[in-house]
């Protein structure tokens, strides 16, 4: 996969799920601009927000699911780079 598609594909998921509450609503306005501005060099950091909101933000499991989602496609964009590089 590719970083526009990863991009595609997770800003048209977030923008079809509907928050439970506030805080889901925040969490996802932020990651939506978290995946506008992102560049392969701020894919650590995406992991990191995305961590945080799993273990530590009281959101509904679908939106906890969506984040480990987005944590695996990363681990392939990251794998795919590598093998691009050799």
């Amino acid at each position: 996969m590719e970083l526009y598609k990863f991009k595609t594909k997770y800003m048209t998921k977030l923008a079809l799920l509907e928050p439970i509450n506030k805080r889901e609503r925040e969490l996802k306005d932020t990651l939506m601009t978290k995946l506008n501005y992102l560049r392969s060099m701020n894919l650590p950091n995406l992991v990191h927000v995305l961590y945080e909101i799993i273990e530590h933000e009281n959101v509904s499991n679908e939106f906890k699911k969506l984040c480990k989602e987005m944590i695996e496609d990363i681990s392939e964009l990251i794998e795919s780079e590598e093998a691009i590089e050799l």
